[in-house]
């Protein structure tokens, strides 16, 4: 039996082709006038356009829409830098400077800076989740705990750089889906002063589009769907199966870089006793012979080994582990809105209002069209991870390698023969 949604899409599909039989003009937006028409074309013009309680969901199918929402994504860039600490009686913290720039045919047209703090990210994302539970919302960096915040005390503009790049990163994936990008509450975060954005946080929050019977967990999982129910889709399913697994070698991965890394912290340990070994026998050789060449070479080599490994294993942490982390995290967000819809499913097949089955209709696209897009931004940031820390890798090999060279030419050349 066909809900009310498909039978409108069958309708609107039947009206074009008879609009094309009898030679009338099809709609711009649906059909050019030099374009071929045949039977897939008709199939992949049409589009949905229904109404939510919170926003319009706008799902475009037809890749001239799908061109018009990457140009729009990229007239807009948005730059999370320049901290300041503020201090009170009470309370420290500090705030980021928030730009975000307009761009219409490559000239920026607008350019707005904000400040936001932590706590306004938190608020943001919080409301973004209850408005739409069926989209994924970035994660934000984690907030230390206190040993953590202990350890970051001694480094605390490293922790503070990589906070940014976090926040940077939510707002920029915020920005790539072009349904949240528009929502006022995005807007009011990117635009407004510090008073009217206090003013929006004490409101209280919307209420979620997902009804307390919607989310009710209290059926039966073994119960068979009655009515018009239907078994949850069997893409859901695989989906399910592709993120567990994703989540799964992530995890894996992220085991085996921290065991590498380990490796190469006590490797880096070694180097140092190593380079302090030699920086006692050069002094105690300067006592005796002022221009001792050997050892000062191989010190100079030994620091600039020590100076490369500690340059790779920061990079190492904060361009490879924390963001295969922070990717492990993202997959638990997916996860989450998969169920969400599940459940959501669950309780629509026990029940015969016929909004409740548009809704999960809705739903479906809304969530499918999510993780494609996250999909193709996951694999875009994980390749470019794996070629950076690749390149990273080679470059510290051959600049040991280099290091090595010179050191060995400096010894073989007749001014330091003894």
């Amino acid at each position: 039996m066909d809900d009310p949604l498909s039978r409108a899409l069958r309708e609107d599909e039947q009206n074009i082709s008879t609009n094309i039989q009898n030679g009338q003009s099809s709609p711009p937006s649906l059909v050019k006038s030099s374009d071929v028409v045949d039977s897939d074309l008709i199939e992949n013009t049409s589009s949905l356009s229904i109404s939510h309680s919170h926003n319009d969901w706008i799902l475009p199918s037809t890749n001239e829409r799908k061109e018009e929402v990457d140009i729009n994504h990229e007239q807009m860039k948005v730059y999370v830098n320049d901290p300041k600490k503020h201090k009170s009686n009470l309370d420290s913290f500090i705030t980021y400077l928030v730009t975000t720039q307009t761009y219409n045919d490559s000239v920026k047209i607008n350019e707005t800076n904000v400040r936001r703090r932590y706590n306004d990210f938190i608020w943001l994302r919080n409301l973004l989740d209850i408005k739409y539970p069926f989209n994924i919302i970035s994660i934000l960096p984690a907030k230390h705990t206190l040993s953590k915040k202990l350890h970051v005390v001694a480094d605390d503009g490293e922790f503070i750089r990589r906070r940014m790049i976090g926040l940077q990163n939510f707002l920029y994936r915020i920005l790539n889906n072009p349904i949240i990008a528009i929502d006022p509450s995005v807007q009011l975060f990117l635009t407004a002063d510090d008073e009217t954005l206090h003013s929006a946080q004490q409101q209280a929050l919307p209420t979620s589009p997902l009804t307390p019977q919607m989310i009710a967990s209290n059926s039966n999982p073994f119960r068979q769907p009655i009515g018009r129910g239907k078994p949850i889709p069997s893409e859901f399913s695989r989906t399910e199966n592709q993120i567990q697994t994703l989540q799964d070698n992530l995890r894996k991965l992220e085991r085996l870089s921290r065991k590498i890394e380990s490796d190469q912290i006590a490797v880096h340990t070694e180097e140092k006793h190593l380079l302090s070994s030699f920086k006692e026998w050069l002094d105690i050789e300067r006592k005796y012979d002022e221009n001792d060449s050997l050892i000062e070479t191989i010190c100079n080599a030994e620091q600039r080994m020590v100076d490369n490994q500690d340059d790779l294993l920061r990079s190492m942490n904060t361009k490879f582990v924390e963001p295969m982390n922070e990717y492990v995290l993202f997959t638990g967000i997916v996860q989450d809105v998969l169920k969400r819809r599940a459940q959501f499913s669950e309780n629509v097949t026990s029940s015969n209002h016929e909004d409740m089955f548009d809704q999960l209709t809705i739903a479906n696209e809304t969530v499918k069209a999510d993780i494609h897009r996250w999909t193709e931004a996951k694999d875009r940031e994980l390749i470019d991870l794996f070629h950076s820390m690749a390149n990273k890798k080679v470059d510290f090999y051959t600049q040991s390698i280099n290091v090595w060279e010179q050191a060995a030419a400096n010894l073989s050349s007749p001014s330091n023969q003894r």
